[in-house]
């Protein structure tokens, strides 16, 4: 159900025609009495217009929940023997229950409804009997409707049985059932319930104590006859549902004993009030029409409370215990991100994941496989080798399943849990976590979880070293620039002397002779080809001097180099040619590294074309 806004709900409860309005006779009724010169022939008048409900009036004061010495046999008698504030009760009680008790049904049980509220009422004037006499018949009333905003929410607001929801809710598990209401319907029953109370001009005694029975405080209470009224309520209510009498089968909640200290309530009366309710709700349920309830004995409610403590301290235990697993969790995870700050190659970085799978999910093998290309994957295992843990990882060639499984298809396994690792969105390998076959203690869900963390930390660590191995190539490039520019200043100009040198004495006159010429020749053709090497290694670096201002040259990495020029027959002779570029190993760490040790091919145009890139061509890019 989606939860509505408050302006919602106030128009919703405005538009309402449906809510009963209170009898006339008892509207009468209840403002009779708050007239200071009210007697009992006025008020006796009222009811006995109303054949029925005197008939009940007289019924429930003749009952042993009310009755004196004498039988009552008229209205008036019963207005001066137990007075206004009991009539009052009365007439309110069997007016506000013979219009709801016969509503159609949808979520709330009707029948259980008023037969806790019934407890509560009783209960409640019980405990006012010991906390606050004067106002015991009023105890008695709001305990009866404390609840009457649950049958609006129902009968109104939740008209295809939403309601029930709430009551889901609350059977699993111990919440306040204000925060539950507040979330899924967007308002609770106690305001419901007072906004009830202030259509049908009740005083404000009632209104306001129901519209806070779950809201009281234990420092409120001493502030006004209302406050410690709600406590009254409060407590009432707790007391029905230990004793069986609730609507939820929730009867976690316990009282705090600071607010029985306020109400003067010791054990012994809640234990006292608690034997006596069962006489009591006997004597006025069938009066006012209420199905008889049964509540627990004392020594039901005690097992109860046993079976209740050694359920919390079960559930105790497995927080406990999930928390201490959640902070091992943590501590794995923040080692982890620590061994991976260090980790530069991909090797280094698969076995940082592997081996932390294993300790941190306890499982019995983890594998991490990275595609490298189209052609090739990476596999890194980790496994528990008696106490310690074993890692192997290597290439191998790419077969269908394993390309599947590094671009997100996985198979289907109760005894693996796969998730993807990517690399800017785009799907590069898979993490996994291999279980044994009688695997069931762990939560799968929890496990999926921590291993997506893991994979993210992984996949950010491979950007990281990624970045730092392009770090470490431009920082070369650089180098070799540098020397490249070095030497063309240091070695051409020494160069150009010697060549100048050479063609001055090839043309002195008179001619030198045929050994000394060849001589020279020779000379001067190494000099060409040490030039040649100085403007080899600019274009190797791909690295251009370019003039910007004033004649300063500056590095221009971008820059293409520019076309090589057709050597001449000068420079270069038929039986001496410039030896072509020989590559050479990385010494320092790097992705690259791995690639070459483990053979991966170099030559683009056997790669078959492949719109999932693999390791290899993110580097590239």
């Amino acid at each position: 159900m989606r939860k509505k806004e408050a302006n919602e709900i106030l128009k919703i409860l405005n538009d309402i025609v449906e809510i009963p309005t209170l009898p006339s006779i008892a509207t009468a009724v209840m403002g009779k009495t708050l007239e200071d010169n009210v007697n009992a022939r006025q008020i006796a008048d009222m009811v006995e217009k109303d054949q029925a409900l005197a008939a009940k009036v007289l019924k429930i004061a003749n009952s042993p929940f009310y009755r004196r010495i004498k039988e009552i046999a008229t209205v008036r008698s019963a207005v001066v023997i137990l007075g206004l504030n009991v009539l009052k009760s009365i007439v309110l009680s069997i007016s506000v229950i013979d219009m709801f008790k016969n509503k159609d049904k949808k979520t709330l049980d009707l029948y259980l409804f008023w037969q806790h509220s019934l407890a509560c009422g009783v209960c409640a004037k019980a405990i006012a009997a010991k906390a606050l006499p004067e106002y015991v018949e009023d105890a008695f009333t709001v305990g009866l409707l404390h609840d009457v905003g649950k049958i609006i929410a129902d009968q109104q607001l939740c008209k295809e049985g939403e309601y029930g929801q709430v009551l889901n809710i609350m059977e699993r598990g111990h919440m306040n059932i204000i925060e539950v209401e507040q979330e899924v319907i967007g308002i609770d029953h106690a305001t419901l319930g007072k906004y009830l109370m202030e259509r049908w001009n009740l005083p404000p005694i009632l209104s306001e104590t129901v519209g806070n029975h779950h809201s009281i405080g234990i420092g409120d209470i001493r502030r006004s006859d209302i406050n410690k009224l709600c406590a009254i309520v409060h407590v009432a209510d707790m007391i029905s549902n230990h004793l069986g009498l609730g609507i939820s089968k929730d009867q976690a909640s316990f009282i705090e004993p600071a607010l029985l200290n306020q109400l003067k309530l010791s054990s012994q009366d809640i234990q006292e009030i608690s034997i006596s309710l069962q006489n009591s709700i006997s004597t006025i349920s069938e009066e006012l029409g209420i199905p008889k309830a049964e509540p627990k004995t004392y020594f039901e409610v005690l097992q109860s409370a046993n079976a209740q403590l050694g359920k919390l301290s079960l559930d105790l235990e497995q927080k406990k215990m999930a928390l201490e697993r959640r902070t091992v969790e943590l501590s794995i995870l923040n080692q982890m991100s620590t061994q991976l700050q260090a980790a530069i190659k991909l090797t280094e970085i698969t076995k940082v994941l592997t081996t932390h799978i294993l300790s941190m999910l306890e499982c019995a093998k983890a594998r991490c496989t990275i595609r490298l290309n189209p052609l090739r994957v990476m596999i890194t295992e980790s496994f528990w080798m008696g106490d310690a843990i074993q890692t192997r990882s290597g290439a191998t060639g790419a077969t269908k399943e394993l390309l599947d499984r590094t671009k997100g298809l996985f198979p289907k396994s109760d005894t693996t849990i796969f998730v993807p690792v990517k690399v800017k969105d785009k799907a590069i390998g898979v993490i996994e976590a291999i279980y044994q076959d009688d695997h069931n203690t762990r939560d799968p869900n929890q496990d999926r979880l921590l291993l997506r963390t893991i994979a993210e930390v992984g996949a950010q660590a491979i950007q990281r070293a990624t970045l730092i191995t392009k770090n470490i190539k431009t920082q070369r490039l650089a180098a070799v620039s540098k020397a490249a520019i070095a030497a063309n200043h240091e070695i051409n100009s020494p160069l150009t002397t010697i060549l100048l040198k050479m063609d001055m004495l090839l043309k002195s006159d008179p001619p030198l002779n045929q050994t000394t010429q060849g001589t020279l020749r020779d000379i001067k053709k190494e000099a060409l080809y040490i030039k040649g090497l100085v403007k080899k290694m600019l274009e190797i670096s791909d690295v251009i001097e370019i003039d910007y201002t004033h004649g300063e040259k500056m590095l221009d990495i971008n820059a293409k180099p520019a076309q090589k020029e057709k050597p001449s027959h000068d420079e270069i002779t038929q039986d001496k040619k410039i030896p072509e570029e020989e590559s050479s190993q990385d010494e320092l760490p790097g992705f690259e590294n791995y690639l070459e040790e483990n053979g991966a091919s170099s030559q683009k145009e056997d790669i078959p074309q492949d719109e999932t890139p693999g390791f290899e061509d993110y580097l590239e890019e």
